[in-house]
């Protein structure tokens, strides 16, 4: 419907807004996702996800809810996510940040504008990490690894340097580098790194996870991704079959005025009604 309407001037362009859109769209239908579970267990009164496939939220489909909730129930699910808890209760430092529900890419923007040049990532990871009116980062592992970037890349590189940064951060987890929200482009940290990923001890430390997909992004994603994608074209579909419907009764309407007003307009004589005497044989004959 958009593009009906609209055009964009190259194709990198619209390409690239696409690419925004599925991000976007896709960050936010996991809260989506998060919130429709929450309330299905608040309303329930349960942690069971199979009491929950009655409580569908009304902008999905029955049994996109109830696929989604055999998902939830699965062994394996609940296995990942009591592991997830237990992990973000023995390292909470890993998500402290000072950014409040403002994006990191919105407080990327706002510095670029503030500073008249785009924010180096050391910029931007002050700007989130550390209290407000206060010179002092939230946490020992935000200062170690400012720290560790600022003494190891300052007498050579001016700039942030990426393997430095990943170095002092750790590894990249599901593609995420520590410091940054999942909404900014972190592609040129990941994409400068890749090709030293064997000779940097970040990635060589025994016990340090790779980039490879964990566990649990290799069980949730082809299903969340799946029922995503299923979800946009039905909900487009039903778009396109409301207009034509709509458009289908307005003329509908329209030729049915225009016939009738045609129809009184011609006088159309009565026929006369059949004779309904009968006679006999012998009189006709008489």
């Amino acid at each position: 419907m958009f593009m009906s309407n609209h055009r964009f001037t190259s194709r990198s362009d619209k390409a690239r807004s696409r690419l925004v859109w599925t991000t976007t769209a896709r960050s936010n239908f996991k809260y989506l996702l998060y919130n429709a579970r929450k309330n299905a267990e608040k309303v329930c009164q349960s942690v069971d996800p199979t009491l929950w496939r009655e409580r569908a939220p009304t902008w999905m489909r029955r049994h996109y809810w109830e696929s989604l909730c055999n998902i939830w129930a699965a062994e394996r699910w609940q296995q990942t996510s009591t592991t997830m808890k237990v992990n973000w209760a023995a390292n909470p430092e890993a998500n402290m940040h000072t950014s409040g529900s403002v994006s990191f890419a919105t407080h990327q923007s706002r510095l670029e504008k503030e500073l008249k040049r785009p924010p180096t990532f050391q910029e931007v990871f002050d700007k989130t990490h550390k209290n407000k009116g206060m010179d002092q980062y939230i946490s020992d592992r935000a200062r170690e690894v400012a720290m560790a970037e600022k003494y190891a890349g300052e007498e050579e590189q001016p700039q942030l340097d990426l393997e430095v940064w990943v170095a002092a951060s750790g590894a990249p987890k599901k593609g995420h580098v520590y410091g940054f929200g999942h909404s900014m482009d972190t592609s040129r940290v990941l994409s400068g790194t890749s090709s030293s990923a064997s000779h940097t001890s970040a990635f060589t430390t025994a016990g340090a996870p790779g980039t490879s997909p964990s566990e649990m992004r290799g069980f949730i994603r082809d299903e969340i991704f799946g029922l995503e994608s299923r979800l946009a074209q039905t909900m487009e579909s039903r778009l396109v079959h409301t207009i034509h419907t709509h458009v289908s009764d307005a003329v509908q309407a329209q030729l049915s005025q225009a016939i009738s007003q045609a129809l009184s307009q011609v006088s159309i004589p009565p026929q006369a009604a059949p004779s309904t005497s009968t006679r006999a044989p012998h009189e006709e004959l008489s």
